[in-house]
């Protein structure tokens, strides 16, 4: 038999060595300590402060500057019961989809003595599960835990993060959590907003590890997806309840839903509609079922209901579940010349911007918007001056929607028509009336504006003999078809527009003064675009986003460097040149970021930024945000000046430690040992 001594020897080792880890760790939690009250005294800085992560050492920073103590514990305030009970409200939709899976927790950690909590976006608490008897934290609904109240805390740090944590003992603020665990996970709505905290907190602190982390994140990511199908859900039944269209949604071949314009249409035709296949209810069975295999869309097509004369116009969209699972699909129905719109959209004639959708809120647009409406309530005709792709036509059709919105809108662009045809294009012909003409004839553009909105645009290129038969046309209200030999009464709004100055063409005869002053009886004049630097800004996210949504692609986010580099450059093409350069950004993005290098090649060329993206701060951008002097967008400063003072502050803020530094700058070690040379900044660094 083997001596005692040697059966013994292993378990003692071990003993040996969890005392000795015990030990270890005491002795670091015992250093983090100091390390806190020495930053809080000043005696450090945070950026010297190196047993915890930067952003704890940071949060103790703040947590100070509000006025706390770490060695005392202050309760946290209560929100008054009728503000809390109204947040309960505006939260329902996240306390709904957390109660079942906070339950499954609280059963899953019953053995082990924990806390389990919901908090929103603001570190107020909404739900506690577990909380001992012996709560001496006060954690209890309705209080607000943040910097300002009790300091650095787990679910704080993943508020201001946007991103999971975990904090042991020590490193929160306050010494009262000195042996608590914490780890916090976000839940983000369907737009990528914070929505709230989960949070697992433990008093046994020896116990607490990676485990509880991972728990907590699953578990907020699976209450995320809960929350958005809600979200979605009541949105859903939102649209289905607002509008005025006939919605109906099916699944498997089934309708499941049908808002109440829907259900009318097929009351008259005394029949239920819920439940039944789509069999029985419409006559395009295939066009429905390759919807629903394919679940790609069917935009202004016909429908055809069984039992009923009616026709209708319809669209019919596949939805999608978070997980990109077939859900069915959504199918839109009018009557088909319900509406005067419907008849002008079948025949190509739209106008789809108003002034609620159209993207700019910088002064100049602002005070142009309400000019145009001011317009847009008179009778008198309206010319838009403005460079190239400023977006003339969009205000036209703004203003037409303000006006005259059950009207067609007809444009002509003026340039766009050969001089030999645009006479015939603006006032139509007669049967025979020259060769290579329809037999039928044709209805020119003015008679087909009738009670709505004719837009000449590029009006300074109308040939100078067809000037006068559109003046004889503003002053008699009629026209003549070429080949006519009656007049037609017509009644049109006019709005034109230009990019030259129609005055210089009037002096050097190349256009009439007296139809010049017809037409301008008001005048709107466009900012280019480099003038409205806010615009930009939105005009940006509005293409990101349409393009994203366009390609079936996620939205991209943009760069720092490269929301930069287009809020410096001049735009000479304006809003068109703009939205086509977003456009191929999106198409030539990577991992769902653009980047400087994603840009047209003629924007980058005029830029001196440097293509390294943490050079630009985001106050520069800001900055530039700000401003609407086009003298902004002139900034000029040198790649290597940028480069070297960006160079400089990382290894200020890393305290001359190149590793650190890399990190800051996005660079790797080598290639930041190599600049620093270069920009003579080697002096006193370290490994």
């Amino acid at each position: 038999m083997q001596p005692l001594e040697h059966l013994l020897s292993p378990i003692i080792n071990n003993l040996n060595n969890a005392s000795n880890q015990l030990e270890d760790e005491r002795i670091l939690i015992e250093k983090i300590k100091r390390q806190k009250m020495d930053m809080i005294q000043k005696k450090i800085t945070p950026f010297q402060v190196d047993l915890v992560r930067p952003e704890i050492a940071e949060s103790w920073k703040r947590s100070s500057e509000n006025g706390l103590d770490p060695l005392v514990y202050n309760d946290p305030p209560l929100m008054d019961a009728l503000s809390f009970e109204q947040r309960l409200k505006e939260k329902d939709y996240l306390i709904q989809a957390a109660a079942p899976y906070v339950s499954k927790l609280e059963n899953m950690l019953s053995h082990i003595e924990a806390y389990i909590f919901l908090s929103d976006e603001n570190g107020l608490i909404l739900r506690v599960a577990q909380a001992l008897d012996n709560n001496r934290f006060r954690l209890t609904p309705g209080t607000i835990w943040t910097e300002e109240t009790i300091g650095t805390c787990a679910h704080e740090l993943c508020i201001r993060l946007n991103s999971p944590i975990q904090l042991c003992g020590p490193e929160h603020f306050c010494r009262i959590f000195n042996n608590i665990s914490s780890s916090s996970a976000p839940i983000f709505d369907v737009d990528g907003n914070l929505e709230g905290t989960l949070t697992i907190a433990s008093p046994k602190f020896h116990r607490h590890d990676s485990y509880s982390l991972g728990l907590a994140v699953i578990m907020a990511e699976t209450i995320q997806k809960e929350f958005q199908l809600s979200a979605n859900r009541e949105l859903l039944q939102s649209a289905l309840t607002a509008t005025e269209d006939a919605m109906i949604m099916i699944k498997a071949g089934v309708v499941i839903k049908a808002n109440k314009a829907a259900c009318q249409i097929f009351k008259n035709l005394e029949q239920d509609l819920i439940g039944s296949q789509i069999g029985d209810v419409f006559e395009d069975i295939p066009l429905l079922e390759s919807v629903l295999g394919t679940r790609e869309p069917h935009i202004n097509t016909h429908i055809k209901i069984k039992r009923s004369k009616q026709k209708f116009s319809g669209s019919i969209q596949p939805m999608k579940s978070y997980d990109n699972k077939n859900l069915g699909c959504l199918l839109t129905l009018k009557p088909i010349n319900s509406t005067l719109k419907v008849s002008q959209s079948s025949n190509g004639f739209t106008s789809r911007f108003t002034f609620e959708n159209m993207i700019g809120t910088s002064p100049q647009s602002a005070k142009l918007k309400n000019l145009a409406k001011k317009f847009a309530r008179h009778k008198s005709n309206i010319l838009i001056q403005g460079e190239s792709g400023t977006g003339k036509e969009v205000f036209a059709q703004a203003i037409h929607n303000e006006s005259r919105p059950d009207g067609p809108f007809i444009a002509v662009n003026c340039a766009a028509i050969p001089k030999n045809l645009i006479e015939s294009e603006l006032f139509g012909y007669e049967p025979g009336a020259f060769t290579g003409a329809e037999r039928i004839g044709k209805p020119g553009k003015i008679e087909q504006a009738c009670g709505g909105t004719l837009f000449l645009d590029e009006i300074g290129d109308m040939p100078l003999e067809l000037q006068a038969v559109l003046l004889r046309v503003l002053e008699d209200k009629m026209i003549m078809r070429l080949g006519g030999s009656r007049y037609i009464s017509v009644n049109f709004r006019l709005v034109t527009a230009t990019n030259k100055n129609l005055l210089e063409l009037v002096k050097r005869d190349l256009f009439r003064e007296d139809l010049y002053y017809r037409i301008s009886v008001f005048k709107l004049n466009i900012s280019p675009l480099r003038e409205r630097g806010s615009d930009i800004v939105q005009l940006i996210d509005h293409f990101i986003t349409a393009y994203a949504e366009a390609e079936c692609i996620d939205k991209p986010t943009l760069s720092s460097t490269a929301k930069y580099i287009l809020l410096q450059y001049n735009w000479p093409g304006n809003v068109r040149q703009l939205s086509n350069a977003i456009s191929y950004a999106v198409c030539m993005s990577t991992d769902g970021v653009i980047y400087p290098e994603h840009l047209p090649d003629e924007i980058l060329k005029t830029s001196s930024t440097p293509v390294l993206e943490r050079h630009v701060s985001e106050k520069d951008v800001e900055d530039i945000e700000s401003s609407s002097d086009s003298d902004a967008f002139a900034v000029n400063i040198s790649v290597k000046e940028m480069e070297k003072e960006a160079i400089k502050r990382a290894l200020e803020k890393a305290d001359n430690h190149v590793r650190d530094a890399a990190k800051i700058v996005g660079l790797s070690k080598s290639t930041l040992y190599r600049k620093i040379k270069q920009y003579g900044l080697d002096n006193n660094i370290e490994e």
